[in-house]
């Protein structure tokens, strides 16, 4: 497995831009994720396949960022050229969830967004 990869420590919202040259994977993870990622062990992540450049992802939380751009296979290397930074967050991205996520992801993404900014919510007492 060969890849490159860059460390951020990144804040909630801000944006992780990566260009590439040519189609290739890139994968956002935690750095717990990127140790296990390493290991070859299972780990989870954001991102995929992509065509074409900027890749770009909002951050869903602080936390060590890690951006990673797979140089293909063992098997079959390719020569990947990547450029990583950090942009500020954007105030017309309202959410770092897809838009085709799921309908639970969407709704508690929804609720800790209204909890963030004070917005009161229905007491859910239940008889």
């Amino acid at each position: 497995m060969q890849y490159l990869y860059k460390q951020f420590q990144a804040k909630k919202k801000e944006i992780i831009e990566v260009e590439i040259d040519r189609p290739t994977k890139v994968r956002f993870m935690t750095a717990v994720e990127f140790k296990r990622y390493k290991n070859c062990r299972s780990f989870t992540f954001y991102g995929g396949t992509f065509d074409s450049s900027p890749v770009r992802f909002v951050i869903p939380h602080d936390a060590v960022w890690y951006a990673v751009v797979e140089k293909g296979s063992r098997y079959n290397p390719l020569p990947v050229q990547a450029q990583c930074r950090v942009l500020p967050p954007d105030r017309q991205v309202l959410s770092s969830v897809a838009l085709d996520a799921p309908a639970h992801v969407r709704e508690a993404e929804d609720r800790a967004a209204l909890i963030e900014a004070g917005v009161p919510g229905e007491d859910r007492t239940e008889e």
